[in-house]
């Protein structure tokens, strides 16, 4: 964020405070990860809120003020929206915390009693947000699309791999690829879109966007939600790079979240389990096609360290016997190296961000 940024949008907060002048203002920037969304945590004494900006995008700060409410409304841990500018694109709102799940996690190390009680209150909040935001949602605030179904999940998520992970980054030309990869693919998408139960779909319930501060939760970066699988949200979890959790505590997670969800009611833990292995296939997929785009389209390439996890757990989850039927898949596998190389993952010299 540039100074002038900071100053313009901590003098917009300061006008709108709640309770009028607010007296000194500390002000922090937060670093946006790989949005373009600009955010100033303001600290006054007593008070600490977080003002956002993001002008120039009026259908995805609807989609966020929206479903802000709408999730608030319900109770799950959102920021309290304090104060709106619709046309300059910014918001005032209750500041969460300053300790993500991620920094909570790696600061747990390899204790997995220690992981296992951090992500506790996690699953109960995924839990409660697919048994309830489903209901009710307005998804013409759904900015990008109303659901996560087949089309969306091949077009946006094995597509995106496909163009910006196995031929951007890793240099393999379409005509390289093994026969029948696309309808593959196409088929896999078919699968995770069809997978149950469907609910509400945050689409990047992963450890950053998660605070968690002094036991509580609370939930970020959710203007992208829509209604899609309910796996899929889980599988950002626990198979999220930016963790790389043991692959015992992934499983035991997820029969945590089974055992958290059923209660609430809408889910077949059978059916629950037949769409895992598709669903979470796309999710890794999605990952490593931002990975890639990030760094090499946009010179982030702070998140290429990430791309390793993410591509070592997409070939353990391409070894579901489920997928047996998907050779071409394995065989793409094959051919992209296991750590790819640094290089692969640098901005591109056409187009240095």
């Amino acid at each position: 964020m540039s100074e002038l940024a900071r100053d313009a949008l901590a003098a917009w907060a300061r006008a709108v405070w709640p309770g009028g002048d607010p007296g000194p203002l500390t002000p922090e920037p937060i670093t946006p990860d790989g949005s373009a969304r600009q955010f100033l945590r303001l600290t006054a004494p007593g008070l600490s809120l977080v003002a956002m900006a993001n002008p120039g995008h009026p259908p995805e700060n609807r989609a966020w003020l929206g479903l802000a409410r709408h999730l608030g409304a319900l109770g799950l841990p959102v920021a309290q929206v304090v104060a709106v500018d619709p046309e300059g694109g910014r918001f005032l709102m209750e500041d969460l915390g300053r300790t993500s799940l991620q920094q909570a996690a790696l600061a747990a190390g390899d204790d997995q009693e220690a992981l296992t009680r951090l992500y506790e209150p996690v699953l109960a909040l995924l839990a409660l947000m697919q048994a309830s935001a489903g209901h009710d949602l307005d998804t013409s605030l759904c900015f990008d699309g109303p659901r996560l179904d087949g089309q969306f999940l091949f077009a946006r998520e094995a597509g995106y791999f496909l163009t910006q992970f196995v031929t951007g980054a890793c240099g393999l030309a379409p005509e390289t690829w093994p026969a029948n990869l696309v309808d593959e693919l196409r088929e896999l998408a078919r699968l995770a879109g069809r997978a149950r139960p469907d609910g509400f779909a945050h689409r990047d319930f992963q450890s950053r966007n998660i605070i968690h501060q002094d036991g509580r939760v609370g939930l970020v970066d959710f203007q992208g939600g829509r209604l899609g699988p309910a796996q899929y949200d889980l599988a950002s979890l626990v198979h999220d790079p930016y963790v790389d959790l043991p692959w015992e505590l992934r499983l035991r997670l997820m029969e945590r979240y089974l055992a958290i969800r059923a209660p609430l009611g809408g889910l077949d833990p059978e059916r629950f389990r037949a769409g895992w292995p598709y669903v979470a296939l796309s999710r890794v997929m999605q990952a490593l096609g931002a990975y890639a785009f990030l760094c090499r389209e946009k010179g982030k390439t702070h998140f290429a360290p990430y791309a390793v996890p993410a591509l070592a757990t997409l070939r353990r989850l391409a070894t579901a016997p489920e997928l047996a039927s998907f050779p071409a898949l394995g065989r793409l596998l094959e051919l992209i190296p296991v750590n790819p190389p640094a290089e692969a993952l640098r901005p591109r010299e056409d187009n240095p961000a």
